[in-house]
């Protein structure tokens, strides 16, 4: 049972043996205004000063470093397309030349190709491409929105 005194709540709480008495306040208490400030100290002694450090000698320089010659290297060119939800077969028309390539290369012109829906990397026997075409195998197309990438790696030699 809680107790109304003096603008606290009375709340008797019980622990083991012993009994307590929480008090509530409706608000929080208003603090006094600071007073004016003191006057500034007097100023300490100076310290001792610490040993100076020896200065070690400079080390030797390193010869500038080459790029490798057995570095081979590569291009990487995305087709992106969205899933309007009704079809399978996507052609260059369907890029979407803000996030890169508008091109579906052939797969003669590229070293390796990889198909992602959704981000998920697809296996390669879901799909085929031919110059201008990505045809994806599947059952039922995609739901609308669904992202399409197709990467295209080249390795220049």
């Amino acid at each position: 049972m809680f107790a109304k005194k003096g603008g606290t709540v009375l709340k008797p709480f019980h622990s083991r043996n012993y009994e307590y008495e929480v008090f509530y306040f409706p608000c929080a208490l208003p603090l006094p205004e600071p007073g004016p400030a003191g006057s500034t100290g007097t100023t300490g002694t100076t310290g001792t000063t610490g040993p100076t450090e020896t200065t070690r000698s400079t080390g030797t320089t390193r010869p500038t470093e080459t790029t490798s010659p057995g570095l081979i290297s590569v291009t990487n060119l995305m087709f992106f397309t969205v899933s309007d939800g009704t079809r399978l077969v996507y052609t260059n028309d369907d890029g979407l030349p803000q996030f890169g390539t508008t091109q579906i290369l052939a797969p003669n012109q590229v070293s390796y190709m990889n198909l992602f829906i959704n981000g998920i990397i697809q296996p390669q026997s879901s799909y085929n491409v031919q110059a201008g075409i990505l045809t994806i195998f599947a059952d039922e197309a995609l739901s609308p929105g669904i992202p399409i990438t197709l990467q295209f790696i080249l390795i220049n030699q």
